[in-house]
């Protein structure tokens, strides 16, 4: 099991704009997403392409009260496959690619462009868990292999909410993730809502994403909190600006030695016992953190027996 925290700017803000009627998630991934690239051996604009999709995917987690978990996943036919996110409204977050060793253009300090990553083709899939007996899930095609503009596109084209999304990772010099931070603007029912997201929508389009990061985060500099880049972008409405409530993120896998033994068990008898005689160790490692989980082939032969009782009367 694996939990990392985070730099201490990393968090969650959730807000409402009361003139406007519209709800304003902003999120701060720096850590997290610098995490998640370090056990995947991501750089460039991989790095990027992964702290997009995980910053996205804690905004889509944290849209009600409730404990939400979310599994987002960006699937394209470019070289980096596909990305999975799995990401709760307690903040906690972890991220899979099936191909970090990719590589595209990378420069430091800039949006880098990761549609040649992720593909011209594809789609975004949303499964939402409530803790319902169904969980709700929903697919949009790409819309330009972006990662964030995808996510706005599935908001309003599979759950009908007008929305304004973007999320930027920026690069250091030396590649790695230097900062990393996304928003989230959702009209609420009102005229003034629906004309308001457009106009945010428009204005982070434009970059002004990019420049509050520029201006509150140089890459020398120290890293910012959500509030006061989430005011810099709604500078115009920083007076009814009310903070509803705020929580830390980390990189936070469920793994453990337990779940791969019982991964291992799904093989039945035969197989299990097949592979102690084998007299090799066996290795499970976690698709999410990498962690490796070693099983001996005294501990295979002794699920191999487990495996073939029968199971206890009731």
């Amino acid at each position: 099991m694996t939990d990392t925290a985070s730099l201490g700017s990393d968090e969650i803000l959730r807000a409402l704009m009361t003139s406007t009627n519209v709800r304003v998630i902003f999120v701060v991934t720096t850590g997290a997403a610098r995490e998640a690239a370090r056990r995947h051996g991501a750089v460039g604009a991989a790095a990027v392409a992964m702290g997009r999709a995980l910053t996205a995917g804690l905004l889509l987690a944290t849209l009600t009260k409730d404990d939400e978990r979310v599994t987002l996943q960006i699937l394209g036919d470019g070289p980096l496959g596909a990305i999975t996110v799995d990401a709760a409204a307690s903040g906690r977050v972890r991220a899979y690619v099936r191909n970090p060793a990719a590589t595209g253009p990378a420069l430091p300090d800039l949006r880098l462009t990761v549609r040649r990553l992720i593909g011209n083709h594809g789609f975004v899939s949303v499964i939402r868990d409530l803790g319902l007996p169904r969980p709700f899930s929903g697919r949009v095609a790409l819309a330009d292999g972006e990662i964030d503009t995808d996510v706005e596109r599935y908001l309003e084209e599979s759950e009908q909410i007008p929305s304004a999304l973007a999320c930027e990772t920026l690069l250091g010099a030396d590649l790695d993730v230097a900062v990393s931070a996304g928003i989230l603007v959702q009209a609420l029912p009102s005229d003034a809502g629906a004309a308001f997201v457009p106009q945010i929508k428009a204005a982070l389009r434009s970059g002004a994403l990019l420049s509050a990061l520029r201006a509150k985060a140089p890459l020398a500099g120290a890293l910012p909190d959500a509030a006061s880049l989430a005011r810099s972008l709604l500078a115009s409405s920083v007076g009814d600006f009310q903070i509803l409530d705020r929580r830390p993120v980390a990189f936070h896998c469920g793994c453990s030695r337990e779940r791969a033994s019982g991964t291992l068990a799904l093989l039945g008898p035969r197989d299990l016992a097949d592979l102690a005689a084998a007299a090799e160790p066996v290795s499970i490692t976690c698709e999410f953190c990498r962690a490796r989980y070693d099983f001996s082939p005294a501990e295979l032969a002794a699920s191999a027996v487990i495996s073939a009782a029968p199971p206890a009367p009731p």
